[in-house]
C-alpha cells in the first residue's frame, strides 16, 4: 500500500524516465474549440505590422566576447 502511494505521489528523486504519450480528443467539442481559436488568432493577427522579435541588428559586434572553453560555472 506505503508502494502505491509513492507511485502516485511522485515518488522522489529515483522516479526515472517517464515516456509522454498524449491522447488528445477527436470529439466535437475540441473541434468547435479548435475552431474558435482559430478563428480568434486570425482576427487578431495584423500581418502588416512587422514582428517584435524581428526587428534589430543580430549581426556579430566586434566588442563582443569571444567564447571561452574553461568558463567556470
Amino acid at each position: 500500500m506505503a508502494e502505491e502511494k509513492q507511485k502516485l505521489s511522485g515518488g522522489g528523486a529515483g522516479g526515472g524516465v517517464v515516456a509522454v504519450d498524449p491522447k488528445p480528443n477527436n470529439g466535437l467539442t475540441s473541434k468547435v474549440i479548435d475552431f474558435v481559436e482559430k478563428l480568434i488568432v486570425k482576427l487578431m493577427y495584423d500581418s502588416s505590422l512587422p514582428h517584435h522579435y524581428l526587428s534589430g541588428n543580430f549581426a556579430p559586434v566586434r566588442e563582443e566576447t569571444p567564447p571561452t572553453t574553461d568558463l567556470l560555472v
